[in-house]
């Protein structure tokens, strides 16, 4: 059982790590919507990331290890390039807790309201970094019309991000 927590505990602290890394190049780029979308999006796998750890000890009494391996690194070069890994990284991400989430349903009997989360959070981001795709694909990547998209992102993640105090 704590090695599929442990699975889940790695793959939200490199998720943590990715949206990092994406957050700050997206900012570079001038993506400042996408930035927002993924700082909010690192704070609520930190908040997860705890939970989970409070869970493996409160129901289990496992202790989450202190580190981890090192997250591989994560830094393209273009958005375009940024929208292709980052939906790599999500579906290796959803594929890899879902997988360690089945083994922990079979050992424990029930279905963790964290892990739960994590999930429904790593398939929100994947539907949207696919269509993300989608959308650069059909604008053929133009950068005034990632803009305006980036611009309703920006808006949408301000706000929730006041409204959660992130």
């Amino acid at each position: 059982m704590n090695e599929q927590y442990n699975v889940i505990l790695k793959t939200a602290c490199a998720m943590q790590q990715a949206l990092s890394n994406a957050s700050v190049l997206c900012q570079s780029w001038g993506y400042n919507g996408m930035k927002r979308m993924h700082r909010y999006f690192m704070c609520k796998f930190n908040h997860l990331e705890i939970l989970l750890k409070n869970e493996m000890f409160d129901n289990h009494e496992l202790i989450a290890p202190l580190t981890h391996d090192p997250y591989p690194a994560y830094s393209p070069a273009s958005i375009k390039d940024h929208a292709q890994k980052w939906y790599s990284t999500l579906c290796d991400a959803t594929k890899q807790v879902a997988m360690a989430n089945v083994e922990l349903v079979k050992l424990t009997g029930y279905q963790s309201c964290i892990v739960k989360c994590m999930l429904k959070y790593l398939y929100k981001q994947k539907e949207k970094a696919r269509r993300f795709l989608k959308r650069g694909e059909e604008v053929q990547w133009m950068a005034h019309d990632l803009h305006v998209y980036d611009d309703c992102l920006h808006e949408k993640y301000k706000k929730k991000e006041k409204k959660h105090d992130v």
